[in-house]
C-alpha cells in the first residue's frame, strides 16, 4: 500500500464521486480508478459497491475510513507544526479549564519555572472553544477512557464558618441547609451546576446569598461568616483558614468527576502533551497530599 493510494481512497469514500474527486486531486480520472483498483486488489476485498454508476461503501471501505481518519489528520497537520515549531509557536499550549482553576494555575506556574520559554494561553470557555488541554467535570456515570485521558473523582464538603451554628458538628444533612444563604460560583460554572443538583435531590433549591466567579472570593465570604458553601476535597486545596470548618455530608453522596484531557485530534503537539503529563502527575500528587490516597 501506498499512502497516495490511501489519500485517494478517503477522497473518494468522502465524496462517493469518481468524477468530481478526480477533478479535485487534479489527476485523470482513469489513473485515479487504477489507484482505488490495485489497493483493493492489495487488501483482498472489495471497498466500494458500483451500480448504475454510483459508489457506496462496502462494509470493509467503512471500516476502512474510519480507521485511516486519524492518522492521515496527523499527517496533514505535520507541515503547520513544523512550521510553528520553526517559528517558536508550538511552544503556546491552549488550555480550556471549566473546572480545577487553581489547582491548574498552580501547576501551570510550576511548570514554568522549569520552562520559562513555554507559554500558555487559558480561556474558559463552555462553547467548545479549540484547545490543546481541557479541564472539566464530567457525570459520574461516563467513562472516558485513553491514554490522553486523566478522570478522578473527589468528595464535596459543606464548608462552615468556624463557631457558627453547624461548627460543632461532625458531619451535615444537606437538608437542614434548605433556610441557609449559600455563597456559591456563578451560574454558568460547572460546579455551581453540580451543587445545585445535589441540592435539589435533597429538596431545596438552594438560596444564593452571594455569587462570583471566583473560588478565591467565595472561600473569603465563608470565613467571613456570609453564609455557608460548596468545598471540593482537593482541587481547592485544603482549607488553612481557621474561621472556616470542612463538614462531610452525610446524607447525599457528594462528588464530582474531573476529567483532564490532551486533544490530540488536530495532530501530535509535543510542548501540550509534556504538560499534560506534568499537570496529571501533578494533580495526582495534590490528591494524595490531601487525602492521602494514590491513584
Amino acid at each position: 500500500m501506498e499512502l497516495t493510494q490511501l489519500q485517494y481512497f478517503v477522497a473518494v469514500a468522502q465524496s462517493l464521486h469518481m468524477t468530481r474527486t478526480a477533478e479535485r486531486l487534479h489527476v485523470a480520472q482513469p489513473a485515479l480508478s487504477q489507484a482505488i483498483g490495485r489497493l483493493e486488489r492489495e487488501l483482498g476485498v472489495m471497498l466500494f459497491k458500483r451500480e448504475r454508476r454510483q459508489l457506496t461503501l462496502t462494509v470493509y471501505g467503512e471500516y476502512l475510513l474510519e480507521r485511516l481518519r486519524a492518522p492521515l489528520a496527523v499527517l496533514s497537520s505535520l507541515p503547520r507544526e513544523l512550521a510553528d515549531l520553526a517559528k517558536g509557536e508550538a511552544a503556546t499550549i491552549r488550555l480550556n479549564v471549566l473546572a480545577a482553576t487553581s489547582l491548574v494555575t498552580d501547576a501551570v506556574v510550576a511548570y514554568q519555572k522549569a520552562n520559562p520559554a513555554t507559554h500558555f494561553r487559558l480561556s474558559q470557555s463552555a462553547d467548545g472553544v479549540e484547545c490543546d488541554i481541557l479541564v472539566s467535570t464530567v457525570q459520574q456515570s461516563e467513562s472516558v477512557k485513553g491514554e490522553d485521558v486523566l478522570m478522578l473523582t473527589e468528595r464535596i464538603f459543606l464548608a462552615v464558618p468556624d463557631g457558627g451554628a453547624y461548627a460543632g458538628k461532625s458531619s451535615i444533612d444537606l437538608s437542614q441547609l434548605a433556610n441557609e444563604s449559600f455563597i456559591a460560583l456563578g451560574g454558568s460554572r460547572h460546579f455551581r451546576g453540580i451543587c445545585d443538583r445535589y441540592c435539589l435531590q435533597a429538596g431545596f433549591v438552594p438560596q444564593v446569598g452571594f455569587e462570583s466567579d471566583n473560588p478565591a472570593s467565595v472561600k473569603k465570604l465563608i470565613a467571613a461568616h456570609a453564609g455557608v458553601g460548596f468545598w471540593p476535597e482537593f482541587s481547592w486545596g485544603q482549607c488553612a483558614d481557621p474561621d472556616v470548618r470542612l463538614l462531610p455530608i452525610s446524607n447525599v453522596d457528594c462528588r464530582r468527576t474531573l476529567l483532564l484531557k490532551n486533544n490530540t485530534e488536530g495532530g501530535f503537539k509535543p510542548a501540550a502533551t509534556a504538560f499534560f503529563k506534568f499537570l496529571c502527575e501533578f494533580v495526582r500528587q495534590k490528591r494524595a497530599a490531601v487525602i492521602g490516597e494514590e491513584l
